[in-house]
């Protein structure tokens, strides 16, 4: 079974756009309390002297972690995106599928990649959009027989 690769990095921008900020924004807000928290106490358990030489040991000491956070904030956003198109990219197709199944265009079974989320969700619109052609071909039936009726009882 060979392996299908992505097309493209980002598959739905304004999802995926939207988990990038907020994941930028946890790390910011988590960086920035680990950051208060060590220089208080810093403050308390330190010698008594002035707040900025306190800022300044502070900055020497922790300054290479600051660093190496920065450095792989990157990579974290890069696997958060790589791991969002295993939900974002199922989502995408289906709606392709749906939208072409809702014109009454004929659909082609969907099928996910190995490591996506939501096969099952593929599996039940399969399911759905083999059954409408013979219900379309029902109704129209009904419809003709309706029609008929119509025509002989006037």
């Amino acid at each position: 079974m060979f392996k299908r690769n992505r097309r493209r990095f980002f598959i739905d921008f304004k999802v995926q756009g939207a988990l990038l900020v907020r994941a930028t924004m946890s790390w910011f807000f988590c960086l920035l309390s680990v950051t208060t928290m060590l220089l208080v106490w810093g403050v308390i358990t330190g010698p008594t002297q002035a707040f900025v030489t306190h800022l300044a040991d502070f900055w020497q000491r922790f300054a290479p972690a600051l660093v190496a956070s920065i450095l792989l904030l990157p990579l974290v956003l890069m696997d958060t995106t790589r791991m969002s198109n295993r939900f974002a990219g199922p989502i995408f197709r289906l709606r392709g599928a749906m939208k072409s199944l809702a014109r009454g265009e004929s659909v082609r079974p969907v099928h996910f990649r190995e490591h996506d989320f939501w096969k099952d969700m593929a599996e039940d619109f399969n399911a759905i959009a083999a059954k409408i052609p013979s219900r379309n071909a029902t109704v129209a039936a009904t419809d003709q027989n309706s029609d008929q009726e119509l025509v002989a009882g006037v």
